[in-house]
């Protein structure tokens, strides 16, 4: 049964997808707008590259990596984090709300089915993107309103998880930050990157009731990805060149941080936690 109650546990299994389709010539966020300007699109070769040292990253610290089948109707597949989220009571699919995402679940499930990793539910009304959803601790987690998850999604989730005890607390954004991962991140136990000007009071609130130290990341950093980095557990994150602020500041509080060069694969809008969805992480 996979197995996930943090952001922080120790991560087992992981489901990535290489970008052998990424394209951006059809933005669809501000990010991969940015990039495409003039026509431009990334180079693929360049991304795959990166991607495949994003994988032996993993293999290096004992992560199984599953691969996700690929498809050339799916050009921002690479970003698995959006198939939904893992549970303890196993995987929740969402609901995308772009038809240029329609179908990824599917091309997931081969791999899945294939380790014979059960799909606990899939939501069949409302929005709901992975991106949009992060642990807090293991009793409660936040769930992103910009734009692509809205509320009838997240009463959905709420119905799915009655019984595990976790509060969800929707939290409200503006739609150009995409995803809750971009302006928030659990990265450590009480220990969290967040752009406090993009984020309601009421969770500033509550990560101060539970006594977090907030790494602190400016709008314009937020377009950098800096708040987009992923904790593999044993207090190492894997990050990149543009967080380099928020890297030293990790490096302060006793993390070890790995830095992986993905300039090209970035392009997409996402980052390393977009480009990963944990399957299995150990409870804290």
């Amino acid at each position: 049964m996979p197995l996930v109650n943090s952001e922080y546990g120790k991560l087992e299994k992981v489901l990535l997808c290489r970008p052998e389709y990424l394209s951006i010539n059809n933005p669809i966020n501000v990010i991969a707008e940015k990039h495409s300007k003039g026509g431009k699109d990334v180079d693929r070769e360049r991304a795959c590259k990166e991607h495949d040292e994003f994988v032996e990253a993993f293999r290096s610290y004992d992560v199984e990596v599953l691969m996700a089948e690929t498809h050339p109707r799916y050009p921002y597949e690479v970003n698995t984090r959006d198939l939904g989220v893992t549970t303890p009571k196993g995987i929740i699919f969402g609901r995308y709300l772009k038809p240029v995402h329609w179908g990824e679940h599917r091309l997931a499930e081969v791999v899945l089915n294939k380790y014979n990793i059960p799909r606990f539910y899939k939501l069949d009304r409302g929005t709901f993107e992975g991106g949009d959803f992060m642990y807090i601790d293991d009793k409660t987690a936040a769930v992103g309103m910009g734009i692509r998850t809205n509320m009838l999604g997240i009463e959905a989730l709420k119905l799915a998880l009655y019984d595990t005890g976790l509060k969800l607390i929707p939290v409200d954004f503006d739609e150009d930050y995409l995803h809750l991962d971009m302006i928030f991140n659990v990265v450590g136990e009480k220990v969290a990157v967040i752009c406090k000007e993009a984020v309601p009071d009421h969770l500033l609130d509550l990560l101060e009731k539970k006594n977090f130290e907030l790494i602190e990341v400016s709008k314009e950093d937020v377009f950098l990805h800096a708040c987009n980095i992923l904790s593999i557990g044993n207090e190492t994150i894997f990050s990149h060149h543009q967080a380099s602020e928020v890297n030293e500041k990790l490096k302060v509080l006793g993390f070890n941080v790995e830095i992986i060069d993905l300039k090209e694969v970035l392009k997409s809008g996402g980052g390393p936690r977009c480009m990963s969805f944990p399957v299995d992480r150990r409870f804290n």
